[in-house]
């Protein structure tokens, strides 16, 4: 299989992980054991992103910044990444904040749209990032960080999105929307990667690298690893999974 075969075939199952763990929500819900299932799914998925955006995005930045700028030159690959992470950051708690808490005082409810907005950033990113790679293996690891969080990524946004006062045919269409942001990204990439110089692409690979490790690192710590561990519902069990993840990115990377 070629890595243009194998991207579309990516961005198909992002789309239909997005779409299935957003619908769910919006029509059952799930049982208390669904979700406690679906949370150490999210802890294991949570060691994912960690060990992809340090290990491997980090990585792979770090070591195409050298090619272009020589081994002993500035840090750039861990600049780009913090702020990749720091960037997030001011979108999610500072720029959004700020006007969540204006629309709580006019009583309106915008954080279902502060999450798709948060969420689609991110996905977007992530989908260059992988759109950019030309080698099968490091494809195929940020495409495992990505399926393994996107379910859960779109259930959450499915069930914020049930306070809004949307019928459900405008809701499925947000969650459709959602779904639709990664292979987006993954496009672009693929588009930019077969068009561009070497050189360009190199560049574009190096900073998307760098700026997708800093959001991983950030859904990694703040988003998931928050949230998993907000209960004490078997937290061994949940740090068992997310290192073993995390390994898992780790002996994966001896073939990258």
């Amino acid at each position: 299989m070629g890595i243009v075969g194998f991207k579309i075939i990516a961005a198909v199952l992002v789309i239909f992980a997005g779409v299935t763990g957003g619908v769910i929500p919006l029509r059952v819900g799930l049982s208390n054991a669904g979700k406690r299932f679906l949370s150490l799914g999210n802890a294991f998925a949570g060691g994912i992103f960690l060990g992809a955006g340090i290990i491997h995005m980090l990585g792979d930045s770090a070591e195409k910044f050298r090619s272009l700028v020589g081994g002993d030159g500035y840090p750039y690959s861990l600049l780009i990444c913090g702020l990749g992470f720091f960037g997030l950051l001011f979108i999610e708690k500072v720029w959004i904040k700020n006007r969540e808490i204006q629309a709580l005082s006019e009583g309106r409810v915008i954080y279902p749209f502060i999450l798709l907005l948060v969420l689609s950033i991110h996905s977007i990113i992530a989908g260059i990032s992988l759109g950019l790679e030309k080698g099968l293996v490091s494809s195929l690891v940020i495409f495992t960080a990505i399926i393994a969080h996107k379910s859960a990524a779109s259930f959450s946004l499915g069930i914020s999105l049930k306070q809004l006062t949307l019928s459900t045919g405008k809701l499925a269409t947000i969650i459709l929307f959602f779904s639709f942001m990664t292979p987006l990204g993954i496009v672009l990439g693929t588009i930019f990667s077969q068009t561009a110089s070497a050189l360009a692409a190199t560049q574009a690979e190096a900073i998307f690298d760098g700026i997708a490790a800093g959001t991983f690192i950030y859904v990694g710590i703040l988003d998931i690893i928050e949230e998993v561990f907000e209960d004490n519902d078997a937290p061994g069990v949940k740090w068992t999974l997310m290192s073993s993840a995390f390994g898992l990115m780790a002996v994966v990377a001896i073939w990258t």
